[in-house]
């Protein structure tokens, strides 16, 4: 189970622990009370709460990342809550449906100054608003325990808000803890953010990102970032992106520099990011058939050969495929990578998927130029592409 996988796991079970928590302590009791008195029944009007608590605290979520966008000198160029919302095209704003990353929204971002940018009212304005919220739940229970105290029947009924703002807290925890969970999950949490961004250093770097993002969506070109000499989770991203225009240049020796510069980070830089900057250099290496790649390889702990035999990303299969290929004369091997690429090709990053399917064509020659008998597993893409060509 991959990092991520795990804390994503932790996020969940820990939602789940306080949607039971709120159901057995909290809520019960107030059913068991009121339940008789209710103008509706007791389990309609709590998934109705329900509903309307997903609703409510999403969108207050997104309205703090929008105003903390806008305070933060930042162009939102998309807002989306539970699949509505608007993207912007052309300098217009399109509403509707669309898809999204993470829980229950997201905000895309572009800095107006990738110095001067700042996400620290992106991160706090979610966080007033659920402020906000907890005394407005806490008034309305309150309103209604007093109202439930006096002799006038005409407030009998009164029970519902108790229910209503006990289920609207519940789901704002539950929200609350996956966005502001401090680890990265399936997308970068406020939580992770706040932890990041903390270093000055990732900051600048994260803006860099977000502009290369927001270029490369756009149709533009990926302008030049610059290469960080220190190496975290974020600059190592922005340095990628260095190492994959020089591969695309043909330029190996500037890419090998950048990603030794990762390899040989003693600290501030997670070791899945290590062992991918390995596994890029090593492919490299091989590719061009240098003595150099098979001493790594062999050199290698076998913490890093396990993660290439994992084949979970586009630089650990092609670095598989070459091994199996050039070094272990292993053909069931090379096709086994082969048979993985279409799910490391979905999980790669979106503006490097064009020189990835460039990489793993010349590879799979490579591996064919030393054994022409070979038969291995075509592309995906290359069938599907064969098969859209128009027939004369």
């Amino acid at each position: 189970m991959k990092k991520n996988e795990f804390a994503t796991f932790v996020a969940y079970l820990a939602m789940f622990g306080v949607a039971i928590l709120v159901g057995l302590v909290w809520l019960r009791p107030v059913i068991s009370e009121v339940g008789s008195t209710l103008g509706i029944h007791y389990i309609l009007l709590v998934i109705l709460s329900l509903l309307s608590g997903v609703i409510i605290n999403s969108l207050l979520i997104e309205l703090g990342h929008l105003l903390g966008a806008k305070t933060g000198k930042y162009e939102v160029r998309a807002w989306t809550v539970l699949f509505f919302g608007f993207q912007k095209k052309n300098g217009k704003k399109k509403w509707g449906f669309h898809q999204f990353d993470g829980l229950s929204g997201e905000t895309k971002l572009k800095p107006m100054d990738v110095e001067k940018s700042s996400l620290s009212g992106y991160i706090a304005f979610p966080l007033l608003f659920l402020l906000a919220e907890v005394v407005a739940c806490a008034f309305m229970i309150a309103i209604s325990v007093r109202l439930r105290a006096s002799s006038d029947e005409s407030v009998a009924g009164i029970g519902w808000m108790h229910i209503f703002a006990l289920v609207l807290l519940g789901t704002a925890a539950m929200l609350y803890i996956y966005d502001f969970f401090p680890a990265h999950l399936e997308t970068n949490n406020d939580g992770y953010l706040a932890i990041v961004l903390s270093k000055p250093i990732n900051k600048v770097a994260y803006n860099n990102m977000l502009l290369a993002d927001a270029i490369a969506e756009e149709g533009g070109t990926a302008p030049q970032v610059p290469v960080y000499e220190t190496v975290t989770d974020f600059t190592f991203r922005l340095n990628l992106v260095s190492a994959y225009q020089a591969i695309q240049k043909g330029d190996s020796r500037k890419a090998i520099h950048i990603l030794d510069m990762a390899i040989n980070t003693d600290k501030g830089l997670s070791s899945g990011n290590k062992m991918e900057a390995s596994a890029l250099k090593l492919s490299i290496l091989l590719r061009e058939g240098r003595s150099e790649g098979k001493t790594m390889f062999e050199e290698m702990s076998d913490e890093q050969k396990k993660y290439i035999s994992s084949v979970a990303s586009m630089p650990a299969l092609r670095c598989y495929l070459l091994i199996s290929g050039l070094i272990e004369d292993a053909e069931n091997e090379a096709n086994f990578a082969l048979g993985k690429v279409e799910k490391a090709i979905k999980d790669c990053e979106k503006s490097w998927i064009a020189i990835e399917k460039a990489l793993i064509a010349a590879d799979i020659q490579v591996v064919m130029k030393k054994h022409p008998t070979w038969q291995l597993e075509p592309l995906p893409w290359a069938e599907k592409e064969a098969k859209e060509e128009p027939k004369e």
